[in-house]
């Protein structure tokens, strides 16, 4: 239920390799700040040229899957190297859907995990979650596994 970003935690693993403060230790890595969908929601859909709407609960596992011969023809459109949707996003619509606390409203709420104990031991790296959606939406436009803008 927080986010962390795959280069901050790399950075981190590093970082524990070589502290002795790390060692025989245990330590939380989030991105740092208080992470909820509904925040970051206008910063994926900038990032995708669209505009965000409002709240409308949704099971994406349900409805994407109808989506399939959509998400075809954008591949075919911009040339994308993405699979077909399927095998593109596995079993992540039916995680997505729970991380969103798609039926369980207390699933949406932040978990609040605490990186107190990694900052006192001397790792005080950190990442606005927005600015590292922003981030990997524009590798993957660049990659072609999703259209440009």
């Amino acid at each position: 239920m927080e986010a962390v970003d795959a280069d901050l935690l790399a950075r981190a693993i590093g970082w524990a390799a070589d502290s002795p403060a790390a060692r025989d230790e245990v330590f939380d890595i989030t991105n740092g700040d208080v992470f909820l969908w509904r925040s970051v929601w206008p910063a994926i859909a900038d990032v995708l040229g669209m505009s965000a709407g409002g709240d409308a609960p949704l099971s994406l596992a349900h409805e994407m899957p109808k989506r399939a011969p959509d998400w075809d023809r954008i591949r075919a459109t911009h040339q994308l190297v993405s699979p077909a949707l399927s095998d593109f996003v596995g079993l992540s619509f039916q995680y997505a859907d729970s991380c969103l606390g798609y039926d369980d409203d207390r699933r949406g709420d932040p978990a609040l995990v605490s990186t107190v104990k990694i900052r006192r031991a001397g790792f005080h790296e950190f990442i606005d979650t927005e600015i590292m959606l922003r981030k990997w939406f524009r590798i993957f436009q660049e990659k072609r596994y999703l259209p440009p803008v």
